[in-house]
């Protein structure tokens, strides 16, 4: 193309649409409001998960190496913990084959850790 000429665009017959621009606050809040779950209509073998990481939190607070969320103090008790963990390995037992082996791993290892901290604090 010689120097100076400029290549003539083609018309546009309809304008070009216009990019959809979302609320961002209207996506946010989707993610995060809760999502009702029904527990009950859960199989058994999905909530001993659920209630796994429940007692290893709590067993993490009585043990009094996390702060407790909702006062934002350390409350140490560890009979608690003990019956926490009691409770993990039980239900750790009951959960048998039902869950993958990679998270079983996961869960023992976590027990594991559990218990060796506890032994520290006792």
């Amino acid at each position: 193309m010689p120097k100076g000429k400029k290549k003539k665009q083609p018309k546009n017959k309809e304008p070009a649409p216009e990019p959809k621009i979302e609320d961002p606050s209207t996506e946010e809040k989707a993610e995060s409001e809760p999502v009702m779950v029904d527990i009950a209509a859960l199989p058994v073998w999905q909530l001993i998960p659920l209630f796994i990481n429940i007692l290893e939190r709590v067993a993490w607070q009585k043990m009094g190496l996390v702060v407790n969320p909702q006062t934002q103090e350390i409350e140490k008790d560890l009979q608690q913990a003990r019956v926490a963990i009691d409770s993990y390995t039980s239900l750790l037992e009951h959960l048998g084959d039902h869950v993958e082996p990679d998270m079983k791993t996961v869960l023992k290892a976590r027990l594991t850790d559990l218990k060796l901290n506890f032994a520290k604090q006792a």
